[in-house]
């Protein structure tokens, strides 16, 4: 019989992202010769909750938006195009926080002190070596397969911070994303004037410490006491995090080393193994199964993809040779690995032409 154990879902609330985020998606889909309202409709998303920036979407169905954008666009780096021309002022009430901050060091403290209030079970933080920051993105909540396009657009609307205070001529020194190589990676390292790597342990902007001491252009501190109020409250009411959520994004971030991987996902979330999967079985869930559900769900999302070597998915998965991956990838599909990426072209093309 074939496995097709899919990862245990919880009770518990979905995460959710304020509408100000996806500021002029449909304008940009009907740019590109899409349709804006398909998109919504596959990512069932009701075209009034994105009027008001204030409104709260789920957070997997903004991800599953922007994944459906760049399918119905051909244009496989949507996001990352999207972010790049998004103003700071666009993300609402936390852009505003950010741009009118006294300094470009405060605006990137406030942007991550106040990110929970602008979208939930996710983190953003910075960090420092030596004379090197990095700010880090990361949705936590496993369950949110598709991430990709957010990945890209949120660290091009992060990058235009830096811009707003440094100008167009800023470059980070490096860009870092937790999603395998994309098609075109080419576009990336034009458009962000600096390195980038894939398959890393976080989405990630790395720069200089130097550049956080600049004075932000024409702050406004009476609009910044304004909203603080509103965004402090809303950083109370956060909804805290799922176990389960955060467990398959652990599990995803190790999957590469695999050794050990219940004792490495445990101290990343600050408890024991055995803690953890008490916790778990307290739930009605055990580690083994969110680990087969999370390798079957990064398996059909990568092996669709036909830029990446098979070679390279299964040691993303954990596996060490490509024949292990194999048979586990027939439990799951029904079907070789070769064979289900063939299948996946020929829809696309059907679906390519159909449009």
């Amino acid at each position: 019989m074939q496995d097709t154990i899919e990862p245990p879902q919880s009770s518990a609330a979905s995460p959710q992202v304020l509408a100000a985020a996806a500021s002029g998606i449909t304008d940009l889909v009907g740019g590109m010769g899409g349709d804006a309202e398909r998109v919504l409709h596959a990512a069932k998303i009701d075209k009034s909750a994105l009027e008001n920036p204030i409104n709260e979407i789920s957070l997997g169905q903004y991800c599953r938006m922007f994944e459906q954008a760049a399918i119905e666009t051909q244009y496989d780096n949507f996001g990352l195009r999207f972010g790049i021309d998004f103003k700071p002022r666009q993300l609402g009430p936390l852009g505003y926080m950010a741009i009118n901050s006294p300094t470009l060091s405060a605006g990137l403290r406030n942007l991550v002190n106040y990110f929970p209030a602008h979208q939930q079970m996710s983190t953003l933080a910075m960090r420092q070596d030596r004379d090197v920051m990095t700010l880090e993105y990361q949705i936590n909540d496993g369950r949110i397969g598709s991430r990709r396009q957010d990945a890209e657009l949120s660290l091009g609307m992060f990058c235009n911070v830096f811009y707003h205070a440094l100008g167009r001529q800023w470059s980070p020194l490096e860009i870092h994303f937790e999603h395998p190589r994309p098609w075109n990676p080419r576009e990336h390292e034009d458009l962000f004037d600096a390195p980038v790597f894939f398959s890393q342990p976080t989405n990630s902007i790395l720069f200089r410490r130097r550049d956080m001491d600049v004075l932000m252009p024409e702050p406004d501190p009476y609009l910044f006491s304004l909203l603080e109020p509103m965004m402090s409250g809303r950083r109370r009411r956060a909804a805290p995090s799922d176990l389960v959520g955060l467990v398959q994004q652990k599990i995803e971030a190790h999957l590469g080393h695999a050794d050990a991987l219940l004792t490495k996902v445990a101290q990343d979330l600050g408890m024991t193994s055995w803690t953890l999967h008490r916790r778990l079985r307290d739930l009605n869930v055990s580690f083994s199964d969110l680990l087969r559900g999370t390798r079957r769900q990064l398996a059909m999302r990568y092996v669709a993809e036909p830029h990446i070597p098979l070679t390279e998915i299964a040691l993303l998965l954990g596996y060490s040779e490509l024949s292990a991956f194999s048979r586990a990838f027939h439990q799951w599909a029904g079907m070789s690995p070769a064979r289900y990426r063939r299948e996946c072209l020929k829809r696309r093309s059907k679906a390519a032409t159909s449009v």
